[in-house]
């Protein structure tokens, strides 16, 4: 740990002289391993205890987040860093519990579903469009009674 205040313009070239410079010099290469005496205003340093880049304000050390551009993310907290990198509300959720509000799947040949497909109420729902229909639909153990002018598929 090198005194920052030293050396000085009265400073005598002796042994102390050079171990000075070089505890400077560590204290810089290291990102400051061990807490400096007299830190200088601006000062960086990384704290290897809560991994948080820091500068010296002249009365403490005030976390400095790094940018996007520079490998981080700009913030302090996992919230905002979410947001700064683009993280919607499903970057968190678990994965036994997904909750799925609005979009559209796209881009895929098939989709396999395990399980159930439930509906949020007792009602009739249209499966694809009048251009685009499902050609067979099995049910195990249901009787579907179709309505409706296109009750018998054509093809």
């Amino acid at each position: 740990m090198a005194d920052w205040a030293k050396p000085t313009a009265t400073s005598i070239y002796d042994p102390d002289f050079l171990n000075e410079v070089k505890g400077i010099a560590f204290d810089a290469g290291s990102l400051f391993y061990t807490a400096p005496t007299n830190p200088i205003v601006g000062l960086l340093r990384y704290n290897r205890s809560t991994f948080i880049f820091e500068e010296w304000s002249g009365a403490a050390w005030v976390p400095k987040p790094l940018s996007v551009a520079g490998g981080g993310t700009g913030s302090s907290t996992a919230a905002t860093a979410r947001t700064a990198l683009g993280i919607g509300s499903m970057g968190t959720q678990d994965s036994g519990a997904v909750s799925i509000t609005g979009g559209t799947i796209s881009g895929i040949t098939a989709l396999t579903l395990n399980g159930n497909l439930l509906f949020l109420t007792d009602d009739s729902f249209d499966i694809g469009t009048n251009a685009i229909r499902p050609r067979k639909a099995y049910f195990r153990s249901a009787l579907v009674i179709p309505v409706g002018v296109d009750k018998y598929a054509t093809s």
